[in-house]
């Protein structure tokens, strides 16, 4: 999910969902994508490991959209209904990306969506091989590609 296409294929999503969608859309799609994507990989790494790849993510993310350092700040409270002893966020929640997301104008919403996703897909290729990555978020992908709750008017 790391390649020249995939990064096109973000860069294109970017611009579809921030010409046709709101904030709260993309943020409800984001939020379906994140839900799909810990149905897939929880059973294999545990929510632990779901939690610190998008504890890392967000981190990395809030680099380039600085909005999402509030999030990153939160982590024990705002994505992780606790932290474990050794400091990781044991659950991911997406709903409070969801909100953050909402919050922000719709061509930020789109763009740093986009991108904290692809982060999301670069440090699980790192870790497992793009192969795997690829096999393991091919629904989640297929959803956010889709646009599905994007196209979602209901509130």
């Amino acid at each position: 999910m790391t390649s020249p296409e995939s990064d096109q294929t973000l860069a294109f999503r970017a611009q579809h969902l921030d010409a046709g969608a709101s904030a709260p859309q993309i943020a409800r799609l984001v939020e379906r994508v994140c839900h799909e994507i810990s149905l897939a990989l929880v059973p294999i790494v545990g929510q632990r490991g779901v939690a610190a790849l998008f504890a890392r993510s967000v981190q990395l993310s809030a680099k380039s959209h600085p909005w999402l350092g509030a999030l990153s700040a939160s982590m024990g409270t705002g994505m992780s209904s606790g932290k474990s002893a050794d400091g990781t966020p044991s659950e991911f929640k997406p709903s409070a990306l969801s909100a953050l997301i909402a919050a922000q104008p719709r061509s930020e919403a789109a763009v740093g969506a986009c991108h904290l996703l692809q982060t999301f897909c670069e440090l699980l290729a790192k870790l497992v091989g793009r192969a795997l990555t690829e096999r393991l978020l091919r629904t989640p992908w297929l959803t956010f590609l889709s646009g599905t709750a994007a196209q979602d008017n209901t509130q």
